[in-house]
């Protein structure tokens, strides 16, 4: 499926950025590389590809970009990008809606393996039965970083799945 879709790499993603957000990126990256979790991965579980719906405008796919990458960059995986503009009835064929960031990780053999729409799960969680006020001071910690844990052990769980 992948092999058909003409899409961005992620150094091409990367250059669509503005200096500002290529720090936010920079800086993002490097807590990850620290990371224990992702780092710990073995090579078994890495047997997949990842489609993501992206924009760089979008604040909420600046954060979850860097892990995009770090899979990318330090183990290898296969990574298109699509822009959500113009690409919204795929986006929504494959998820059912158009929604970013999307992240969809792909076996090898082409089944589904996990799909991360818009924010991890559990933060997803976090966000139930709050009001306006809460919901968007928490997105906004969120935007800030301050949920990559959430991020990353979601990417696991999903990697760890076969």
């Amino acid at each position: 499926m992948l092999e058909l879709i003409n899409a961005l790499t992620v150094e091409e993603y990367l250059k669509t950025y503005d200096e500002e957000k290529l720090n936010k990126h920079r800086e993002l990256a490097k807590e990850i590389y620290r990371s224990s979790l992702l780092n710990n991965l073995k090579k078994e579980n890495l047997d997949f590809r990842i489609l993501m719906f992206s924009e760089s405008f979008c604040p909420d796919c600046l954060i979850l970009f860097p892990f995009i990458s770090f899979l990318n960059d330090q183990m290898g995986i296969d990574v298109k990008i699509l822009k959500r503009q113009g690409n919204e009835e795929l986006l929504k064929q494959l998820t059912g809606e158009a929604r970013i960031p999307t992240v969809i990780f792909i076996n090898k053999d082409d089944t589904l393996r996990g799909i991360i729409v818009e924010f991890p799960q559990e933060f997803k969680n976090l966000l139930i039965n709050l009001s306006y006020e809460e919901m968007k001071d928490r997105i906004n910690k969120y935007r800030e970083g301050k949920y990559i844990k959430l991020i990353e052990e979601e990417i696991v769980r999903i990697l760890m799945t076969k």
